[in-house]
């Protein structure tokens, strides 16, 4: 008997141990895949943010015309947001701009709305209801420009789909190593008393306090990392948007903290063959 519990120790310490530092990998792995998915997610927004419209006002439409009109383009679903450009604004930055002084009796600048809308697909939409709208002088759309926004877009999130398919396999590792060590502890279990109805319970249990050290040691250990990384892609002017660890941190630590809750209310009342 004292042979046969020593063997069983000495295994179950190997097997924690052998698990213990796998899902700290596993871990580190999946908030690689889950900050690389945050990341091209803020990309993505921000990229359908800049498809925009310069509609130019008639000189004689009031303020009230304005202010109406442009209520108007927002009720549209396809419009995010517009904003009104008056001409001295637009003078000023004109200024600004070109680095010169230009007497302000000579502004040549109109009135401007800057349409925002959401996908490449609603520009034939507004084009029609701003060729209707009669405050409407002309209207601007950069074809060559929106492209080049929903390619990014479109390849964006083709490695957002990667990501999120990475982070899955990595869930599925995580919870496949966990359940593979009460497994083998459970078996250890019967082979020591079939009779035991605990058995279950106990090699969940002792799998639990490691698994659950072993998750957080690798989200902070995969923080630092990040931290790290992040500084030098963006000193070497590599990747400029970067999110910073404050805009990971919460939705990282709740979703680890919601795996390591599911790990302790697994069921455990698993059935077992009593010895006769």
């Amino acid at each position: 008997m004292f042979n046969v519990n020593k063997r069983r120790e000495i295994k179950k310490f190997t097997g924690i141990k052998r698990g213990f530092l796998t899902i700290i990998a596993i871990t580190f792995t999946f908030n690689i895949f889950f900050a690389s998915f945050l990341n091209i997610s803020s990309q993505v927004n921000e990229l359908k943010g800049k498809n925009f419209i310069m509609a130019e006002l008639q000189s004689s439409l009031s303020q009230s015309n304005k202010e109406e009109l442009e209520q108007r383009l927002l009720s549209l679903k396809e419009v995010q947001k517009v904003i009104y450009i008056d001409s001295y604004t637009a003078f000023q930055d004109l200024q600004k701009n070109l680095g010169i002084v230009i007497p302000r009796g000579e502004n040549p600048l109109p009135d401007t709305l800057r349409i925002y809308f959401k996908k490449a697909e609603d520009v034939e939409k507004l084009q029609s209801v701003l060729e209707e709208s009669q405050g409407i002088k002309e209207f601007f759309i950069d074809g060559i420009y929106i492209s080049e926004i929903n390619n990014r877009v479109k390849v964006l999130n083709l490695f957002g789909i990667i990501f999120a398919v990475g982070m899955l396999c990595s869930l599925f590792t995580l919870s496949s190593i966990f359940k593979s060590q009460i497994e083998a502890d459970y078996l250890m279990n019967i082979i020591i008393d079939d009779t035991n109805p605990r058995n279950y319970i106990k090699a969940k249990n002792v799998n639990l306090l490691p698994f659950t050290v072993s998750t957080l040691i690798g989200l902070l250990t995969f923080f630092n990392f990040y931290v790290i990384i992040r500084k030098g892609l963006i000193k070497g002017s590599i990747f400029m948007d970067l999110l910073s660890l404050l805009q990971i941190f919460y939705i990282q630590t709740g979703v680890t903290i919601f795996v390591i809750i599911l790990a302790w209310f697994i069921p455990t009342n698993r059935k077992i063959g009593v010895r006769k």
